[in-house]
C-alpha cells in the first residue's frame, strides 16, 4: 500500500464518520445498546444471560444495516461524481482502491460497534461486562461481512439509488427473511430436510452464523436442542473458513470487476 493508498482510507474514514445516515444508524445502535445494558444490570437474575442474548439480537439487526449503509457507494458514488477516472488515474492500482476503501471503512464501522456495545459494557456489572466483551469481536466480523458484501453491491451498480435498493433487499432477505425461506422449506417438505443440512443453511448465511454463534457462547451449546434442532455449530476450522469466505470472497470479487470493467 504505498502513499495514496494510505491517504484514501484516512479520506475514506474521516468521510464516513461524517455521513449523517451512519451517524443516525450508530447512534440508534448505541441508544438500544443503551437500554439493553440498563435493562440488564437492573435485573436481579444473571445480568450476562439477559443482556448477552438481547444485545445479539439487536446487533444481528442493526450492525448489517451500518456496514450496508457505508459501503453501498463506495465505488458507484465515484462513478456517479465522475471522479472515479480521476482516482483511477492516480498512482495507485484498482485493488488498492478497493482495499483502501475497504480498510477506511472498515474503521469507520469499528468506531460504530465499539461506540453501540461500549455504552452497553459500560454500564454493565464488573462480571457481565467481561463476557460481553466477547461480544465485540464475532460482532465485528459480522459487520465487516456485511460491509464486503456492501462493497461489491456498489461495484456492481451504474447509479447510486440502485445501490441503496439493492443494499436495502439484501438485508431484508439475509436478516429477516432467510430464516423465514428455511422455515418455509422444512414446511413445503413436511420435516423432510436432515438436521444437519438445515444447521447448514442457517451458518451459511453471516447473520445466521453470528446469532448460532453468540447463542452458543450465551446459553450453552445445547440451546439448539431445546429448539428442536440437533445440529450445532461446525468446528473452529469451518466457523474461520465461512468467515473468512464472506470477508476475502465479495470484496476479492469488488476488485476483480473494478480491474477488467470499464469505468463510464
Amino acid at each position: 500500500m504505498g502513499r495514496v493508498g494510505r491517504a484514501l482510507i484516512w479520506h475514506e474514514f474521516v468521510e464516513r464518520t461524517r455521513d449523517r445516515w451512519v451517524l443516525v444508524v450508530s447512534m440508534l445502535f448505541a441508544l438500544l445498546a443503551l437500554g439493553v445494558g440498563l435493562y440488564g444490570s437492573g435485573a436481579e437474575t444473571d445480568a450476562a444471560r439477559l443482556t448477552g442474548p438481547s444485545l445479539v439480537t439487536l446487533a444481528s439487526m442493526l450492525v448489517p444495516l451500518v456496514a450496508l449503509v457505508l459501503s453501498h457507494d463506495a465505488i458507484v458514488g465515484e462513478r456517479e461524481r465522475n471522479t472515479l477516472g480521476l482516482l483511477l488515474s492516480l498512482p495507485v492500482g484498482r485493488h488498492e482502491v478497493v482495499f483502501a476503501k475497504f480498510i477506511g471503512r472498515s474503521l469507520a464501522l469499528t468506531l460504530a460497534i465499539g461506540l453501540g456495545l461500549g455504552t452497553a459494557i459500560a454500564v454493565s456489572e464488573s462480571g457481565s461486562s467481561r463476557a460481553l466483551i466477547a461480544l465485540v469481536g464475532p460482532t465485528l466480523l459480522l459487520g465487516l461481512a456485511f460491509l464486503s458484501i456492501g462493497l461489491l453491491i456498489s461495484t456492481c451498480t451504474r447509479q447510486r439509488s440502485t445501490a441503496t435498493s439493492a443494499v436495502v433487499v439484501v438485508w431484508f432477505l439475509l436478516v429477516f427473511f432467510y430464516d423465514l425461506g428455511i422455515l418455509g422449506l422444512l414446511i413445503a417438505t413436511d420435516g423432510g430436510l436432515s438436521q444437519s443440512l438445515v444447521g447448514g443453511l442457517v451458518v451459511a448465511n453471516p447473520a445466521g452464523l453470528y446469532r448460532v454463534q453468540m447463542m452458543e457462547a450465551f446459553a450453552g451449546p445445547d440451546f439448539l436442542e431445546e429448539m428442536g434442532i440437533r445440529a450445532g455449530l461446525p468446528g473452529g476450522g469451518a466457523v474461520a473458513f465461512l468467515w473468512g469466505a464472506w470477508l476475502i470472497l465479495p470484496a476479492t470479487l469488488s476488485g476483480l470487476l473494478l480491474r477488467y470493467r470499464k469505468i463510464a
